[in-house]
C-alpha cells in the first residue's frame, strides 16, 4: 500500500472515530458553522473546514455537514465558506449569512483543582491492545506531523480522559508489556469505543509486543505512564485562526501528561479549560507577552513567559518554550 493511500485509509479512520466519539444533535437543532457537532463554532471547526476543502479529508463530523458547512447558503461547501468562518472568528462578522441571528458563544467548564499529585498516576493498568493504522495524520490530539516510523498508540476513552481532564494523557508516553516484550509509545489518539485499560497500537508495536492475528485480535498487556524520552523545553502550538479573541495553544514536547493550564491576568492566575483536541482556549486574549503556569499529573508545576505572540495567527504557528517539568 503507497502513502497517499495510507493517508487516505487514515483519515477515513479518523473520521470514523470522530462519529464514534460525539454525541451528535439532530438537524433540526444544528448549528450553522458548527462542523464537528460540539455545540460550539470554534477554530476547531475552521481547521477541520480548511481539511475538507483541501482535500486531506472528505467527510465533516457534524450529522448534517452540508448545513452545518455552507455558511453562505449557496448549497455547497468551498473557499467562500471558509473565508467566511475566518471572518467570524475574527469578529469581522456576527452572523453568516444563512443565519439569523448569532452563533452562540462557547461556554467554558472549570477544570478540578488539585495541589497533589494525580492519585494512582503510575499505576500499572492492565487490559488488550489491538491494531491500528490511525493516529499519524489528524487523530484526535492533533499532534501532527508524526513520523511513520513512530510508534504510537490511541488510549480508551475513560484513561485518555482520566481525572475528569479532557485530553489528559494527549501527548504521554506509555511503556506497554506482552507476551513478547515491551516497548513506549506516544499518544495522539482515542480509542474511542473501548473499555478501560484498553489500547489500540500501531503495527510497528504491535510486532514487538505480541501477536494480533489470534482470536479477536487481541494481546493481553499491561501499560504505565513513564517520563517521556525527550530533550529541550516544551513547544508551544498555536491553532490555525487564532487571533487575541479566541486563542487556542497546546503544549507539546512534555516529560509528564499536562493536566492544567492557567494564565496571569489582573494579578491572579486564571483556568484556561482544556478541549477534547488537546487545546487550552483562551477568549479575549489582553496581552501580546502571555504568562502561563502549567501542572503535570504528578502535581509538578512550571511557569513560563510566551514573549512575543506573533500579530498574525491565522495559519498558526509553533512557538519555543522556555521551561520543562522536572525529573
Amino acid at each position: 500500500m503507497n502513502f497517499k493511500k495510507i493517508r487516505l485509509f487514515t483519515a477515513i479512520l479518523i473520521i470514523a472515530a470522530q462519529v464514534l466519539s460525539y454525541n451528535f444533535i439532530s438537524s433540526a437543532q444544528l448549528q450553522v458553522g458548527d462542523v464537528n457537532g460540539d455545540n460550539n463554532v470554534d477554530s476547531i471547526d475552521f481547521a477541520l473546514m480548511k481539511s475538507f476543502i483541501l482535500k486531506i479529508i472528505n467527510t465533516l463530523p457534524a450529522e448534517d455537514s452540508l448545513l452545518a458547512g455552507d455558511l453562505d447558503g449557496d448549497g455547497s461547501i468551498n473557499s467562500i465558506d471558509c473565508a467566511l468562518m475566518k471572518q467570524y472568528l475574527l469578529g469581522m462578522i456576527k452572523v453568516f449569512p444563512k443565519t439569523q441571528s448569532p452563533a452562540p458563544t462557547p461556554t467554558n467548564t472549570p477544570l478540578p483543582e488539585y495541589s497533589e499529585p494525580y492519585p494512582g498516576w503510575d499505576k500499572i493498568r492492565s487490559g488488550y491492545a489491538t491494531y491500528t493504522g490511525s493516529g499519524y495524520v489528524g487523530g484526535i490530539a492533533l499532534l501532527d506531523p508524526i513520523p511513520e516510523d513512530m510508534e504510537i498508540v490511541a488510549v480508551n476513552k475513560p484513561d485518555f480522559n482520566c481525572y475528569g481532564v479532557q485530553a489528559a494523557l494527549a501527548g504521554a508516553y506509555l511503556e506497554v508489556t506482552g507476551p513478547k516484550g515491551t516497548t513506549v509509545v506516544y499518544v495522539t489518539d482515542c480509542y474511542t469505543e473501548a473499555p478501560e485499560g484498553a489500547l489500540d497500537l500501531c503495527g510497528i508495536s504491535c510486532d514487538k509486543i505480541g501477536d494480533t492475528n489470534v482470536p479477536g485480535g487481541k494481546i493481553d498487556v499491561t501499560w504505565r505512564i513513564i517520563p517521556a524520552p525527550i530533550t529541550g523545553n516544551f513547544i508551544y502550538r498555536i491553532l490555525p485562526a487564532s487571533s487575541k479573541w479566541w486563542f487556542a495553544i497546546q503544549v507539546r514536547n512534555h516529560k509528564y501528561p499536562v493536566m492544567k493550564m492557567e494564565y496571569f491576568k489582573d494579578g491572579e492566575w486564571v483556568d484556561i479549560p482544556k478541549d477534547r483536541c488537546n487545546y487550552f482556549v483562551i477568549n479575549n486574549l489582553d496581552t501580546s507577552n502571555l504568562k502561563i503556569r502549567i501542572t503535570d499529573i504528578r502535581g509538578k508545576v512550571v511557569t513560563d513567559i510566551i514573549d512575543p505572540i506573533p500579530d498574525n495567527l491565522m495559519d498558526g504557528c509553533f512557538i519555543q518554550g522556555n521551561v520543562q517539568f522536572p525529573d
